[in-house]
């Protein structure tokens, strides 16, 4: 379980074991994993895992995500799922639906979406 108390970011943690989408991959497909999951390239498709899924600067996705906790500082268009916490950076984009326990926006983030939050998902 990642500590997301100290505001750093998957990808700023040393010994990060999880999977890794690089700025310059563009892939298209499903991914389903127990992992914590990093995008930071252009990515289509549905990410399904038990972990933490963190969306760079750089990333353009185009599907869904569900996942323990997700933060977005990229752009994402589709629906995204988390059992705890979504945050949206002041950076981040978001065109679709978010459902989570609490959704955290930063100022200046894009949001053309149907929020739900504060309960079970």
């Amino acid at each position: 379980m990642i500590d997301r108390s100290n505001k750093g970011h998957i990808s700023d943690l040393v010994g990060f074991s999880g999977s890794y989408i690089g700025a310059e991959v563009v892939a298209t497909g499903d991914i389903k994993s127990e992992e914590d999951i990093f995008v930071d390239g252009s990515y289509k498709g549905s990410i399904k895992t038990t972990g933490a899924v963190e969306i760079g600067k750089n990333a353009k996705i185009t599907g869904s995500i569900e996942a323990r906790s997700v933060v977005i500082e990229g752009q994402l268009k589709g629906a995204v799922v988390a059992l705890d916490s979504i945050y949206i950076a002041g950076c981040g984009q978001l065109s679709g639906t978010a459902e989570g326990k609490s959704i955290n926006i930063d100022s200046g983030a894009l949001i053309k979406a149907r929020l739900d939050s504060g309960k079970n998902v």
